[in-house]
């Protein structure tokens, strides 16, 4: 299974839970002047869905696939959304969101 078919499984299943979640696209642009734009909520790091749980806390999921690893700012981030009581993991699978 590809990370993109992954990522709008997990969109569904999180949905169909209560939750709600929205796909953070994380990237760089240029503009006519040559810019650097960046975009995307915590770029870099921030998780790929974005979101709140049925219950309020902010929610964060950051879809892998099979052979993917976690950057160090990515890791960061799901930290940093613990820590403050939200939910923030790595998912690889649809089990991975069973704790959810």
């Amino acid at each position: 299974m590809t990370e993109a078919v992954l990522m709008r499984e997990i969109q569904l299943a999180l949905t169909q839970k209560g939750h709600r979640v929205f796909r953070n696209n994380i990237g760089v642009c240029k503009d006519e002047k040559g810019n650097y734009i960046r975009y995307g909520v915590c770029n870099p790091g921030g998780a790929d869905l974005i979101g709140w749980t049925k219950d309020g806390r902010f929610l964060a999921v950051e879809v892998k696939g099979p052979k993917g690893k976690l950057t160090d700012a990515q890791s960061n981030f799901l930290n940093a959304v613990n820590s403050c009581g939200g939910v923030g993991i790595c998912a690889k699978s649809l089990d991975d969101i069973s704790i959810i």
